[in-house]
């Protein structure tokens, strides 16, 4: 599901209020009303920023407006169904009826403390006029002329359109251009005074019977200076009778700003101007949560935490301490709805929420993390001890170093080991890998460039080939796709096979179609190697048994018996077949083992046997038709049939091998074994041959007499001897 954007605009009806304010701003309302501030009131609204003062005020003044059209008749009922623009519009077209105006001045469209006193005067009689044609009026507007001009026009329509809100007056830009145009038309005579035309005006307001209420909002966005000059304003007009100034802003803020003027202002200089401080009630925590719970359904729909129990400790430990005010939760989810939608499906929940409040709340760790993801994940593999990597990497510089460091255990296990703390989990890295935790390198990539790492194949894809109706035909296709992309390593195919290893270890979708699907493919998949040097170097025949083995370990036993049906006898991928049933044969204690714990058994003995038996019966058949030869890997299987037979009849074989000639270079071509060694040079691949470790199967002497015997002639012959000496060499050093 996706959902919207959540704006970070004030809420003005109480239907939409998810923090209690309505009733903060239903007792400011009424203050606002039943005051009688015959030498004028300033009341503050104080909160930090984003805990939501601009709505309070919003559904204070609705409430205002609500009563005062009650009070002259107008239907209350009905008012409340109205929208914001419907009821602005009934508010101006009752201004001659009503005694009560509300005026809206947002300081921060304005710039310069010397424009903003002038804007301020220009809206404040603009507006008044343009509900009521009064003397009084025009005495705000005689004030205005007093106020000398600098840089020309100050409120322009445009100015004032920025700060509109709901009580804001649509026709306003152009009532300012009647007032300026009156301000320096009518010139005033030189010998008014400012405080005479102050003093005429206090006269007007306190015989009228009118009520003013200014909203200065947002004064924490000013400059100091601008701040400075907005409440000297305030402080000098503050005694007009029947005015009421609502303030907002964060104290600690103001506080701050004005103490870093040029002249320090102590912090006595507000309680002289502010009659009134009212503290916003903060929100209760439970109302945060429901709040970010509600916006994240709205955006992730059915998707939820791969673990609860790590999705709620990282909720408690570190998503909960970040967040203050409505705003955060506002900033949190946007960030999720504009990456999510790229991401679905191919990165952890808890580990996208939990970075993203790292990112947004403290980028200095986000930054420390992003910078040595590589080491922490694996990705870039270095011998660095874990306590060392624990020490350097201490959040100390952190905003909140103590729900840093959960997250951070919570986000990559490593580091819960090397700080020796219970925040991290024991999950084990296939796991990992497939929820796409951060803590894996093989994801942690999708979490950074808030889209999918294109080298990796998306969950849906891989769900899509396990679950497709043809998947023979449909991994084909994939396979092909896959084999033109040269981007690795690692390489594409052993990426996919590896994912779908994750897959299936998780979740029961192995299917008797997909296994003959693998099959159809396995042959050409082990010769196609695709090593991938890790911690081990692993490839593809290893990759295809894993699939299978791990798969039916979540699958019913009566689905698993018709796996081993087609494992038993399916034509194609004797090899891998080979390798699955050997193994859990093995498992059960045959060809002579000790048997495994019986959970860790995939098969009934009674089914392994009989499948392990016809199984070997394949091999031996397919060495003795040469079809062994065809095989991409015949040492692996000579040595599975030398694990679940006698020594005796691999050693006739070798033997006829040897003696016959025909296949006697592929026989020593299959010897050799693959040795990785690291060195000055780097890591490389070099192939070896120990005689001791087939001395119960082959004749060593006699194969190499063999050879030599047919080298002259023989040019295959002659490499096998070649190779197969140079490997016996090698396993000296």
């Amino acid at each position: 599901m996706i959902g919207r954007l959540f704006g970070d605009r004030p809420i003005s009806r109480p239907e939409d209020d998810a923090f209690g304010l309505s009733s903060f701003a239903d007792a400011l309302a009424t203050s606002l009303l039943q005051m009688s501030p015959r030498d004028g009131l300033v009341v503050s609204v104080e909160g930090p920023w984003g805990a939501g003062k601009s709505s309070a005020i919003a559904l204070a003044m609705r409430t205002v407006m609500l009563r005062v059209l009650a009070a002259i008749g107008e239907g209350r009922e009905e008012m409340e169904g109205l929208s914001d623009a419907d009821l602005q519009a009934r508010w101006i077209k009752l201004a001659k009826r009503r005694q009560t105006h509300i005026v809206k001045f947002n300081p921060w469209s304005f710039s310069g403390q010397e424009n903003l006193v002038r804007a301020f005067f220009s809206e404040l009689s603009s507006q008044l006029q343009l509900e009521s044609e009064s003397w009084w009026s025009r005495q705000m507007n005689r004030i205005a002329g007093y106020l000398p001009s600098f840089g020309g026009t100050v409120a322009t329509g445009s100015a004032l359109a920025a700060g509109a809100s709901l009580w804001g007056i649509a026709a306003a830009a152009g009532a300012i251009g009647r007032a300026l145009g009156e301000i320096g038309q009518k010139a005033f005579s030189k010998d008014a005074s400012l405080e005479l035309a102050k003093k005429k005006l206090a006269g007007a307001l306190r015989t009228s019977e009118q009520r003013v209420i200014v909203v200065i909002d947002d004064l924490d966005r000013l400059m100091p200076s601008e701040m400075r000059a907005v409440f000297s304003l305030v402080k000098s007009l503050g005694d007009l009778p029947n005015v009421l100034y609502v303030l907002s802003f964060d104290d600690a803020i103001v506080h701050k700003a004005l103490h870093q003027t040029a002249e320090k202002i102590e912090p006595d200089f507000l309680e002289k101007i502010v009659q009134v401080s009212l503290k916003l009630p903060p929100p209760w925590r439970s109302e945060l949560h429901q709040l970010l719970y509600e916006r994240l359904n709205a955006i992730i729909g059915d998707a939820s935490p791969a673990d609860e129990n790590r999705w709620r400790r990282m909720m408690t430990g570190v998503i909960d301490p970040y967040l203050e005010t409505p705003r955060d939760v506002t900033r949190l989810v946007n960030s999720i709805q504009v990456i999510w939608p790229n991401v679905q499906g191919d990165v952890d929940l808890t580990d996208l929420i939990g970075i993203t409040t790292l990112q947004l709340f403290d980028p200095k760790v986000y930054d420390l993390i992003r910078n040595e993801i590589e080491t922490i994940t694996y990705a870039d593999y270095n011998d660095e001890d874990d306590d060392d990597l624990g020490k350097r990497l201490e959040p100390a510089m952190a905003e909140n170093p103590e729900a840093a460091k959960v997250a951070m255990t919570i986000l990559f296990p490593r580091l819960s080991k090397a700080w020796k703390t219970f925040s991290g989990d024991s999950t084990v890295y296939l796991l990992q890998k497939e929820q796409r935790r951060i803590s894996t390198k093989e994801y942690h990539r999708n979490y950074f460039v808030f889209g999918r790492d294109p080298r990796m194949m998306t969950r849906s894809e891989i769900d899509g080939l396990l679950t497709a109706p043809n998947p023979s035909k449909t991994l084909d296709a994939a396979i092909r796709r896959l084999e033109s992309d040269t981007s690795g390593p690692p390489s594409r195919i052993a990426t996919m096979l590896g994912q779908f290893i994750e897959v299936v270890y998780a979740r029961p979708l192995l299917t008797p179609a997909f296994v003959r699907a693998l099959l159809d493919n396995a042959d050409h998949l082990i010769r196609r190697e695709d090593e991938v040097w890790d911690m081990v170097v692993t490839h593809n025949d290893e990759r295809l048994s894993n699939i299978i083995t791990l798969g039916l370990e979540k699958l019913d036993a009566e689905v698993r018996t018709e796996i081993l049906g087609i494992l038993v006898e399916y034509e194609s991928g004797l090899q891998t077949r080979t390798t699955v049933v050997e193994a859990d044969g093995r498992r059960h204690g045959l060809f002579g083992n000790e048997p495994a714990h019986e959970t860790e058994r995939l098969f009934s003995a009674e089914n392994i046997e009989a499948a392990a038996l016809a199984i070997r019966a394949q091999v031996a058949a397919a060495c003795d038709s040469d079809l062994i030869w065809t095989m991409p890997k015949p040492g692996r299987l000579i040595w599975a049939w030398k694990r679940m037979t006698d020594n005796a009849t691999v050693r006739a074989w070798t033997d006829a091998v040897i003696e016959h000639g025909e296949h006697v270079a592929d026989l020593a071509n299959s010897l050799p074994s693959r040795s990785y060694r690291t060195d000055s040079d780097g890591s490389k691949v070099v192939w070896i041959f120990q005689r001791e470790h087939y001395a119960d199967i082959l004749d060593t002497d006699a194969l190499l007499d063999r050879l030599t015997g047919l080298a002259a002639k023989n040019a295959k012959a002659s490499e096998a001897l070649d190779r197969l000496r140079e490997a016996e060499a090698r396993s000296r050093d």
